[in-house]
């Protein structure tokens, strides 16, 4: 027999049918009495009949759901030896199916590996199981969209996807909703369902499938009930209804079940009647008028939750009904809000829950939350409701995809398949999983990223080689040598732990699918992965956070289980580790571990359709906004909106899931059934902005119900008073941090001010009684924070540098653009990492490296430079630049093709550099004289060796000895003088700035003079030594600009023009023509041009004698400064800013010395001199 129990939502259904279900099994206890509700309403269902049983026991009365009535039932039946094939399994079969049937299915089989795809597809599949939807099913549906191209490509490759899934798994498994088939041929014979009474509750509507199951429960048992959610005003019973109404899915249900009712008593001869329409209007007028043992109806117009609260009552009654009724009394039972954002929103909603619990008398179980959105709002609810300190439970499976154990797994695969790519060996290193520690994991990260090491051949073979030279610090001593040698060996030992561990699947990587799981299970034991899970579980367990030590408590074993199922789904497959790895990657997507509620007293959070509550005094609706509510759940399936909608218009055979029209009509009976579940309150809220601050509209929702309640006022409670905003103490510790920085930089006035101070003293004295005052303290530091410049001790100072100190001019150029730069990296020797790559500083190297060897055989040769053919001065860079490729960084630049290619751009390059150096030499009377010149050639000179303190005695105590390396020397001597040429090899575009060497970041081209005057007086005979010109090249081959029918010497001028040095030259008019001897107005050699009348232009870089001598000195008397200064300890935070450049820009310390403008203390020294200025105070001290 077949009951009804109809009412409105939260009018007591459920505890009229369970209080019927528990009068009656204590009288009948032979008899069974089974409640089936949905998945996720089982525990909770079991919790009420047994708190409401009088004996709080239940004998004779079970609670499950479909799934576990089959689980059930099969044990009876003894047909529990078939497996079940779940969604893991199915996307496993779904994947390798696809890949077997290849081009056959050209639409879905190109989408396979797309991330998320497979779930689709998945969905399809069990949408035609659930539907009953065949192979016949599909073909007129096929037939029914031949004119829809895409539509029909789509339905044939499911067709045929479909097909061959049920083929692949024929005899060996089914699937979860086949398991209801197979119900159906085993409740005929089951002992506990014959006679008993059957009760679904919580339903809105039934599958096909799952009405097949009740069809079948109908023939044996003694009785069905069946609660359905509607309206006493509307007729349950009419067979007249549209899909826009309200309780449209309650009347087809009824209709449904009656009309199935009918076919079963058809089918076992006990109709009277001639038609359905007429046992249909029989039944109903019967069951109506029996109120013991006919349908029941609860038709109280108020329901009894409400009675109290009007304004809710009223909302019950009118919400989507077709009429303009309107509430005009008190509406204090809802209240709508809005906030700037969801994180606003959110935090909102706790304020409000926190004033409920203090002030309003209610357990956190009295509340709930729901979301328009859950995926949006879960993880903000989360954070934010442990800073106030609430309890809250998230209705909502997790994915474990980030856990350590499948990051280990994940890594572990890709290692073997894509050749110990650096990415995926150090991802397994840092999974979490691995025996590493972090440091040693540094210290190995190190080594491989300098030498570049990949591939498993490398990987494979012990680490012996050192650090690259260009990279490597100078080995002093034998015992760092040691040192090193021990560490390529403990390296070594990582080396070997992780090929060594990897090896079992590299050597099945083209194996079975059987082989493959086999060297994986190794690899995942022999690491001791359970113990580590194991762990992990304790600690999170011991830190009382219970949802992640039930996710690790879970996860192994479910690894575990879908490693079986691989391995027979598809053991004796052959497929390579790639397929192998996609698969699983799709089992993984898979696993989910739902956990329970840890604390009875907590808020249940949840979505509309999912989530079940009961006994809620206060609902909190957030996230009511356009997109949300009506949900966006369509249009991204195989299957597209319009796809549906046509097939449901085409065919009325073939049933579908609901149209999104048809799921949105849906939605509103979700949404009238959560907004009625509250007795006291009812909340709505929305936010205004996306977090990247689009605008967000409110859903369609809120404007229906403020035109039902004309007096509810939308409010944003952010504007609020400030003692309302805050409410627990951990929200206000935020609140108070940003308010004091405010203070603190008195940008607080007024009421603002009074609010802050309020907080404070609250904030603090509230600490103080648990006697902690750090955070007052921390914050407070932190607001008022300011730099102040400490200099290192004068011990400590020599002890990191050494009271000789070696310098290079470089380094002090360092010291000049920032102190605290220059102690980070030459006092604490902090670097970057070294990377295996050619990079701008490399590329320098290598210029200078090359035109060493080049000018070096030059000069040892018979040849001057300027006569060297120019087939003879190839020959020589070929074999200067092959020596340099072949030696430079472990041989870097011959490693991949990029590098090769930037070979032949070098080579192109210092063609260009000697064939223009030549001509510059050519037109002048210098001669290279040094090479890359090591200061220590210049001998025991006071330009190197430079005093910095002495003592009584006159004995120097401190000194600095300046290192370094000038790129070329050119020399011309007459009868009475040494004339000095300086040339800088430059990989970028340089000018020398008198300003700059004022403010010593531009020392060095005046100190490589300084140097080589004083090792060329040493060799002058008595000559006088003359400064000529300090100069930087340009190692560059510029393109000429123009047009393109340019003749080649006039593109050679240009040429030579974008290559003509900068600097510094004597003005003097012979020394000049000693540098270009053909000058004639504009010299396409040195930064000089003439006027008409023979004089210097100003466009010319020159300097007398005399200012020359004062910018010598003046470099001399800054060097010495700096040295002084830095063995004096100063360490101080001083960037500079110079126009467009700032010593910031590019500094690899950024993130370790702490700038921040906003604190007070620090500010970029702005060195606004010009030249000109720079160069008569320079003069001015100098006299």
């Amino acid at each position: 027999m077949l009951r009804f129990c109809f009412g409105a939502s939260g009018s007591g259904k459920s505890t009229r049918l369970y209080n019927e279900v528990i009068e009656r099994s204590m009288k009948d206890l032979g008899t069974n009495y089974i409640i089936i509700v949905p998945d996720q309403f089982t525990m909770q269902t079991q919790k009420d009949v047994v708190r409401m049983h009088p004996s709080h026991a239940i004998m004779n009365i079970d609670v499950l759901s479909f799934g576990r009535l089959s689980h059930r039932i099969f044990e009876e039946a003894g047909l529990s030896s078939f497996s079940v094939l779940d969604d893991l399994g199915k996307s496993l079969v779904l994947r390798r199916v696809s890949d077997i049937l290849g081009d056959k299915l050209p639409i879905i089989g190109k989408n396979m590996h797309k991330p998320g795809y497979i779930d689709e597809v998945k969905s399809t599949i069990s949408e035609f199981m659930q539907y009953g939807i065949g192979d016949e099913g599909l073909a007129i549906l096929e037939e029914k969209s031949s004119k829809k191209g895409a539509l029909n490509a789509k339905i044939k490759d499911l067709r045929l996807l479909y097909s061959e899934f049920l083929a692949y798994i024929k005899d060996k498994y089914i699937t979860t909703e086949e398991t209801l088939d197979v119900l159906c041929g085993a409740i005929p014979s089951s002992k506990i369902l014959k006679d008993s009474v059957i009760v679904f509750d919580g339903f809105t509507g039934f599958t096909p499938i799952q009405y097949r199951v009740i069809k079948m429960l109908l023939a044996v048992s003694k009785e069905v009930v069946v609660s359905l959610t509607i309206s006493p005003e509307d007729d349950p019973y009419t067979g007249f209804f549209e899909e826009q109404e309200l309780f449209m899915l309650s009347k087809k249900t009824v209709y449904d079940l009656e009309k199935l009712e009918y076919s079963l008593l058809q089918e076992q001869g006990a109709i009277g009647v001639p038609s359905f329409e007429a046992y249909r209007n029989a039944r109903n007028e019967e069951m109506s008028k029996n109120p013991k043992s006919g349908d029941i109806f609860i038709t109280d117009k108020t329901v009894k939750r409400l009675e109290n609260n009007p304004s809710l009552a009223f909302l019950e009654q009118n919400l989507f009904r077709y009429n303009a009724n309107k509430f005009t009394a008190d509406t204090s039972g809802i209240e709508i809000f809005r906030a700037q954002t969801i994180n606003e929103e959110v935090r909102q909603a706790l304020i409000k829950i926190s004033d409920l619990i203090r002030d309003g008398g209610y357990a956190y179980r009295d509340i709930a939350l729901v979301c328009g959105s859950l995926d949006s709002y879960a993880d903000i609810i989360s954070n934010q409701a442990r800073k106030f300190d609430i309890p809250v439970y998230i209705d909502k499976n997790s994915s474990l995809l980030l856990n350590p154990i499948i990051e280990y797994i994940t890594s572990a695969i890709n290692i073997v398949i894509l050749g110990y790519r650096y990415e995926d060996v150090f991802h397994f290193m840092r999974s979490g999983m691995s025996d590493f520690s972090p440091e040693d994991t540094d210290l190995l990260e190190n080594y491989v990223r300098a030498l570049g090491i990949k591939g498993r051949k490398q990987w494979e073979d012990r680490f012996m080689r050192r650090m690259p030279k260009r990279f490597a610090t100078a080995r002093k001593s034998e015992k760092a040598s040691e040192k090193e040698l021990e560490l390529l060996q403990k390296l070594d030992q990582m080396r070997d732990a992780i090929s060594s561990s990897l090896k079992p699947l590299a050597d099945s990587k083209k194996g079975t699918v059987k082989d493959i799981t086999k060297a994986l299970l190794t690899v995942i034991e022999s690491n001791n992965s359970k113990e580590k899970l194991d762990a992990y579980r304790d600690k999170f367990k011991a830190e009382g956070d219970l949802k992640k030590a039930r996710e690790y408590d879970q996860i192994y074993d479910k690894i575990m289980t879908l490693l079986c199922q691989m391995d027979g789904l598809l053991g004796d497959e052959k497929i390579d580790l790639s397929e192998y790895k996609e698969i699983l990657s799709t089992g993984f997507a898979d696993i989910e571990v739902g956990t329970i509620p840890q604390d009875v007293d907590r808020i249940i959070v949840g979505d509309i359709e999912r989530t079940r509550l009961c006994e809620v005094k206060v609902l909190f609706f957030l996230g009511v906004n356009d997109g949300n509510i009506p949900s966006n759940a369509g249009g991204g399936g195989i299957l597209s909106d319009i796809d549906r909608q046509f097939l449901a218009d085409a065919t009325s055979n073939v049933e579908l899931a609901p149209t999104p029209r048809q799921q949105m009509y849906i939605q509103r009976l979700y949404l009238y059934m959560n907004l009625t579940k509250p007795t006291d309150k009812l909340y709505l809220s929305f936010a205004e902005l996306t977090s990247d601050g689009k605008s967000l509209r409110p859903a369609y929702l809120i404007s229906k119900i403020t035109t039902m309640f004309p007096n509810i006022h939308i409010s944003r409670p952010e504007d609020g008073d400030f003692e309302s905003q805050s409410v627990k103490l951990l929200d206000s510790r935020d609140k108070l941090s940003d308010m004091m920085r405010e203070y603190a930089n008195g940008f607080l006035r007024g009421q603002d001010k009074k609010n802050f101070l309020t907080l404070y003293k609250t904030i603090k004295d509230l600490l103080a009684e648990n006697g902690d005052n750090s955070f007052i303290d921390k914050i407070t530091d932190a607001a008022f924070k300011q730099y102040e410049n400490r200099p290192l001790a004068k011990a400590i100072a020599l002890t990191l540098y050494g009271a000789t100190l070696e310098n290079s001019v470089s380094r002090l150029e360092q010291f000049a653009s920032c102190c605290y730069a220059h102690f980070i990296r030459y006092g604490l020797h902090l670097e970057e990492r070294k990377e295996y790559e050619f990079d701008v500083s490399d590329l320098g190297n290598v210029f200078h490296a090359v035109l060493e060897k080049y000018t070096s055989e030059i000069m040892s040769g018979d040849i001057k430079w300027r006569d060297l053919p120019k087939e003879k001065s190839e020959e020589i860079l070929n074999r200067a630049l092959t020596e340099c490729v072949d030696g430079y960084g472990e041989t870097i630049l011959l490693s991949n093709a990029r590098n090769q290619f930037m070979i032949e751009r070098i080579r192109r390059i210092l063609l260009r550099t000697v064939d223009t150096l030549q001509y510059q030499i050519s037109k002048g009377k210098f001669e290279p004289a040094f090479v890359e010149m090591d200061f220590r050639e210049a001998g025991n000179i006071d330009e190197i060796n430079i005093a910095l303190s002495e003592d009584e005695q006159k004995n120097i105590t401190e000194k600095m000895k300046l290192r370094g390396r000038i790129d070329r020397v050119d020399l011309y001597e007459d009868s009475d003088h040494v004339y000095v040429k300086v040339i800088d090899f430059k990989s970028g575009n340089h000018k020398f700035n008198v300003a700059s060497l004022y403010y010593g970041i531009q020392l060095q081209l005046v100190m490589y003079m300084n140097v080589a005057t004083a090792a060329s007086r040493k060799m002058s005979n008595g000559k006088e030594v003359l400064p000529a010109a300090i100069l930087y090249y340009h190692v560059d081959d510029p393109m000429a600009e123009g047009k393109n029918d340019l003749q080649p010497d006039v593109i050679n001028e240009e040429i030579k023009q974008k290559l003509k040095m900068t600097g510094v030259v004597s003005e003097k008019t012979d020394v000049i023509q000693m540098l270009d001897d053909s000058i004639n107005g504009k010299s396409d050699i040195i930064p000089v041009e003439f006027k008409k009348d023979g004089s210097l232009s100003s466009r010319s870089s020159t300097l007398s004698d005399a200012d020359y001598g004062a910018i010598s000195r003046f470099t001399e008397k800054k060097i010495r400064e700096f040295g002084k200064s830095i063995l004096n300890g100063n360490i101080e935070v001083n960037p500079y800013e110079m126009g467009d450049r700032s010593s910031c820009t590019y500094c690899s310390y950024r993130s370790i010395c702490g700038y921040d403008e906003s604190i007070k203390g620090y500010s970029k020294r702005n060195l606004d001199i010009s030249s000109s200025d720079a160069m008569e105070i320079i003069k001015s001290e100098d006299n």
